[in-house]
């Protein structure tokens, strides 16, 4: 067969292969993809392609597989460590993630998401100040992004640095006001600093915005309210928590019922 003809034919392979994938056909789109690479070895992107289609297949080693050969055919392609990074974190591989993460974000510095997942590489290596300074170096080059800002206040929570957290999530709120997430975490900060007085309204918003968790939520405002003395406020939300608890988590409802009986005595 002439090369351009193989060429045509993967081509044709490859484009059947995304429309497939956008479908959610994914045996079929690796069927296409891997006659694509078997007709075109040398196309950096067949191959990554199909290490994307293997990735939803949860097949994640051979999808590491594919990514690393597209590293081999294009060792400046920045997406292709930043897809092996991601593929090495779904394997708990953080140590090695964050070998093919850093070289993403030299390569590709302004995408976030390479710096998102090097962050959590880190983490997961136990390595929490490597997780910081990540995270500062990447507000750097992409400033004010809440998703960096959310997680740079979390890493510095979690390193009792808790003044540089509300810092960071205060900052992220103000950009993205309507995320539960970072809203339950500035919650988290505040309590964590002792600040419960300045929790409490932040907690009520993460409640109100639908945060996934609302049972520990609940638990943690009404011991809020109890800390600053409103002693109804903490007796109500604890009933609310037990009534949320009582069937996925007794014990903790429990607790909970000690702690309003308690506030009931006083």
């Amino acid at each position: 067969m002439a090369p351009s003809a193989s060429a045509d034919e993967a081509d044709a392979h490859y484009r059947l292969a995304k429309t497939l994938r956008g479908q959610g056909r994914y045996e079929e789109a690796l069927a296409e993809i891997d006659l694509a690479v078997a007709a075109r070895p040398s196309y950096a992107q067949g191959h990554l392609t199909r290490g994307s289609i293997l990735r939803r297949l949860g097949r994640n080693e051979d999808a590491l597989r594919s990514f690393k050969s597209a590293i081999a055919l294009e060792p400046k392609d920045g997406r292709a460590y930043g897809l092996a990074g991601a593929a090495l974190l779904r394997l708990d591989r953080p140590k090695q993630a964050v070998k093919y993460l850093k070289t993403a974000t030299q390569l590709e510095p302004k995408h976030t998401n390479h710096w998102l997942n090097l962050g959590v590489a880190y983490r997961r290596s136990k390595n929490n100040d490597a997780a910081i300074a990540s995270y500062q170096r990447a507000l750097t080059v992409i400033p004010r992004d809440p998703r960096l800002l959310n997680n740079l206040g979390v890493a510095l929570r979690k390193g009792r640095r808790y003044d540089e957290a509300i810092q960071a999530l205060e900052q992220a709120l103000a950009v993205d006001p309507y995320d539960a997430e970072v809203a339950r975490n500035l919650a988290v900060a505040y309590r964590g600093a002792q600040r419960c007085k300045e929790a409490i309204p932040v907690y009520v918003k993460a409640l109100a915005l639908g945060d996934g968790g609302p049972s520990d939520l609940l638990f943690d405002l009404a011991s809020c309210y109890e800390k600053v003395g409103e002693t109804e406020m903490a007796i109500a939300t604890f009933e609310r928590y037990i009534e949320a608890a009582e069937k996925s988590d007794p014990d903790a409802a429990d607790r909970a019922r000690r702690a309003v009986e308690n506030l009931q005595r006083r």
